[in-house]
């Protein structure tokens, strides 16, 4: 059960059952979507009446999604995922950009499969452009969905300065395995940082977009609009540490704060039965409020 945030509450989930990689095999129907400057490689997920639209992580393709929206269909909701700009057959410059233009992505799928109103989770840094998108068009987001936001409060110097290394694109494979174990993950499951690997890392990408953010002034995506929000944080996160996402869901009405011990940063692949159960029952219980 979900417990609203009026109550300043936290919600610690002890399951302690992880989502493999390939616990769930079947693919999402891809489909590349052309709008005036970019063409978009998208994947759907299920055919439910509600759709939900996630946004990966830092630098991480759609596949990084693959078994949490498959997870996720299987309760009934349709599911889309979507490759960013230069990865896989999505195409579009990465220079220059705001999360306004990542915002606009989205929305250029959304539009493009017909979604109309939508629910929005964003992993990571997908969660900024996720809540840029909500505050850009709050009339056709029925909620949103933070997995691991940070921002406002600051990482130890440690990990910020481990985090900078961790973006430059000229690091050797092994080093950035090595960071990905030590950043990403809570201590005893750095070997999960291998399953990103397989998934297919683009550091260009990931300092790109790092990059959209800081040039995002904050007013125009930290609180995320106005619909339902449920931020979900790991009490072992040392990049979006949970003080971040205590901040966010205190300062925004109709919002739910979850925290799970026993994992980092990557909740996806530490938490992932945990991920997909919380996200399909605060779905159906803001679907159920809005009858």
């Amino acid at each position: 059960m979900l417990i609203s945030l009026s109550k300043r509450l936290f919600v610690f989930v002890l399951a302690s059952s992880f989502l493999s990689s390939s616990a769930f095999a079947a693919k999402g129907i891809a489909r590349v979507i052309q709008t005036s400057s970019t063409q978009i490689e998208t994947f759907v997920f299920g055919d439910g009446p509600v759709s939900l639209v996630i946004a990966a992580g830092n630098g991480r393709p759609a596949s990084q999604l693959e078994s949490l929206a498959e997870a996720i269909s299987s309760s009934g909701i349709r599911v889309v995922t979507y490759n960013y700009r230069t990865l896989g057959a999505s195409t579009g410059g990465i220079d220059g950009l705001t999360l306004h233009d990542y915002a606009n992505d989205l929305w250029q799928v959304v539009e493009k499969l017909e979604l109309g109103k939508v629910y929005l989770a964003g992993k990571t840094y997908g969660n900024r452009v996720v809540r840029a998108a909500s505050h850009d068009h709050p009339e056709r987001v029925l909620g949103v969905i933070l997995i691991g936001a940070g921002g406002e409060v600051a990482p130890s110097r440690e990990t910020t300065e481990l985090y900078k290394r961790y973006l430059n694109p000229s690091i050797s494979r092994e080093e950035w395995v090595q960071l990905q174990g030590q950043l990403m993950y809570a201590p005893g499951n750095e070997s999960l940082a291998k399953l990103d690997l397989e998934q297919g890392e683009f550091p260009a990408l990931a300092a790109a977009q790092a990059k959209s953010s800081d040039a995002t002034p904050k007013e125009q995506w930290a609180k995320g609009g106005t619909a339902p929000m449920l931020v979900l944080t790991c009490l072992l996160d040392r990049v979006a540490v949970p003080e971040s996402a205590l901040v966010i869901a205190k300062n925004r009405p109709k919002t739910w704060l979850v925290g799970m011990p026993g994992c980092g940063h990557n909740m996806l692949n530490e938490r992932g039965d945990d991920l997909k159960r919380l996200i399909v029952e605060f779905i159906n219980m803001t679907q159920s409020g809005s009858k």
